[in-house]
């Protein structure tokens, strides 16, 4: 009983999408970048998320571009603001490492806190986990777009395997 409960919550702590072993690097609308690949491919293996999602997310925030800067100052691959790159311990959010890294690191928190529900997930990493939890992954016009496009590059990845 207790071998069947281990197996349980390990299977509760992963992604639905976490079976995905290898970044699909050529499935998306821009082919991932050689030197982004390995560390969106380490930090997904190190924080138990697909690399897909990873790699989705990555190419939507920013194109793959480690000198982005948002319209509201949120910065590098994977467009973290300052004060949550801090909190995650992100010296330099231009440098890939760090910055993919860190904001894998925050996809993990938010898929633990909703319980693996991606809806709810990319919403929070787009709106904020506070107002998601109040009012759902439809909290802003901007959020259900963001949810859309990252699950539809990620669709394409899975489906190009």
């Amino acid at each position: 009983m207790k071998k069947l409960f281990v197996s349980a919550v390990l299977a509760l702590s992963l992604t639905p999408m976490a079976h995905a072993a290898e970044l699909n690097a050529s499935a998306f609308p821009l082919p991932v970048p050689h030197y982004l690949a390995g560390i969106i491919s380490d930090a997904a293996k190190q924080f138990r998320v697909d690399p897909n999602l990873v790699a989705a997310m990555a190419f939507r925030e920013s194109r793959f571009d480690a000198n982005a800067v948002s319209r509201i100052g949120a910065e590098g691959v994977m467009q973290l603001k300052p004060r949550t790159a801090r909190a995650l311990g992100v010296k330099d959010s231009f440098d890939p490492k760090q910055n993919i890294f860190g904001a894998t690191k925050y996809l993990r928190t938010l898929l633990d806190r909703f319980h693996g529900d991606i809806d709810m997930t990319l919403a929070a990493y787009n709106a904020g986990p506070e107002l998601v939890a109040k009012v759902g992954p439809k909290a802003t016009q901007e959020a259900v777009a963001y949810v859309a496009a990252v699950k539809s590059y990620y669709d394409a990845a899975a489906s190009a395997d």
